[in-house]
């Protein structure tokens, strides 16, 4: 409960989340939580960007998963609040994530994303496609 609408502020959480300004983690990880709470389409094009980003390095990518995972949570909830579909680029990106990223929650939450935004039934086969080929193997943590 402000004085001040909160519509205002998305830009300013866009620019501190985008990976063209480097900022610390920890307040990163808030302005993305922030954008999935409000649920503005202007943020979704920022998330996607980010999640994208993954490091070759073990030691940066165990860095980075708290805000790809952030906002890929993020992603999930302003699908689910807005229930629009994904634009192209934003569908190819959570469906990569979602089969290969390697880390099991981050593959969740971009399934949770893809899985809350409204799909085509041609994009949701689709989905199903790939888990079931990419997925062959499953590890101790899968449930």
């Amino acid at each position: 409960n402000t004085l001040y609408p909160y519509r205002d502020a998305v830009e300013a959480l866009v620019r501190t989340v985008s990976p063209q300004i480097l900022r610390e983690d920890f307040i990163r990880v808030p302005a993305a939580l922030a954008l999935g709470i409000y649920g503005d389409q202007r943020a979704i094009d920022v998330l996607v960007k980010v999640l994208g980003i993954k490091e070759a390095e073990a030691e940066r990518a165990a860095r980075q998963k708290a805000v790809r995972l952030q906002c890929a949570r993020s992603l999930s909830m302003i699908y689910r609040a807005t229930a629009i579909a994904p634009v192209k680029e934003a569908y190819d990106a959570l469906l990569k994530w979602c089969v290969e990223d390697g880390d099991y929650e981050i593959e969740l939450a971009c399934g949770q994303a893809l899985g809350n935004s409204k799909l085509t039934s041609e994009q949701r086969r689709e989905v199903m496609k790939a888990r079931r080929v990419k997925r062959e193997t499953y590890t101790a943590e899968d449930p």
